[in-house]
């Protein structure tokens, strides 16, 4: 079942856009769970799964997208007016909250900050599913990947738990049609002797992956499986 902001109670965010100084209205959902098992990329059921349009939100005035319009990084003035940026803004092929959340993308990647940018345009993914568009999400998880990759080469870390990022970007690899690199990535963790909740998600997509299965699976998927990768 989809939720939508209307079967629930909303309250509203007025805040000054820090990039512009105009005033600024947005919806916020009331708190919200996730009430079951997260995908293998993280996103979590509903009704949380439902709030991604509040998460991160766009100044209708000089179009800065963040999670708080109000708060401003240093230089993400300057990153907003980035022509890649403002080309992201308004995109075609792509629904317009997605874009949202690619702008917060090129914000966070040219402030160095690749991991953080890798999660929000994995976040665009997202939507683009919910609008059954498949094209354009493979588009969002391709840069994903590969900014977690950069990520990765800088030392800079998504999740603390060993072996979590690389169990992010294996599921990236594999729903963009990656299939190569992402068994080459799940071998890797595997021979290393992960930890059983790790161990058992680099399983289920080693499977996945054989079976060149690009869709969304779950975490309960990979805790009830005990079958060996076919490595």
């Amino acid at each position: 079942m989809q939720f939508s902001p209307s079967m629930t109670r909303l309250r509203y965010l007025t805040t000054t856009c820090a990039v512009c100084g105009e005033s600024c209205r947005f919806t916020i959902p009331p708190g919200a769970v996730s009430a079951g098992s997260r995908d293998l990329d993280t996103r979590p059921a509903e009704p949380l799964r439902s709030t991604i349009y509040a998460w991160v939100k766009r100044c209708p005035s000089c179009g800065y997208c963040a999670p708080d319009p109000g708060k401003a990084l240093a230089g993400a003035a300057d990153a907003v007016r980035l022509p890649r940026y403002r080309w992201q803004l308004d995109a075609r092929g792509f629904p317009d909250i997605a874009n949202t959340f690619l702008c917060w993308s090129i914000i966070q990647e040219d402030l160095g900050a690749p991991a953080q940018a890798a999660w929000a345009s994995l976040h665009a993914a997202w939507v683009c599913d919910d609008e059954g568009e498949d094209v354009p999400a493979r588009v969002c998880r391709r840069r994903a990947a590969d900014l977690l990759q950069r990520a990765r080469e800088q030392d800079e870390r998504l999740a603390p738990l060993e072996g979590a990022d690389e169990a992010l970007l294996v599921d990236l690899l594999r729903r963009t049609g990656r299939f190569r690199e992402a068994r080459a990535v799940a071998a890797r963790v595997l021979d290393q002797d992960p930890q059983p909740l790790i161990a058992g998600i680099m399983r289920l997509q080693v499977r996945l992956i054989a079976a060149s299965d690009r869709a969304a699976h779950t975490v309960a998927e990979a805790r009830r499986s005990r079958q060996p990768a076919p490595l």
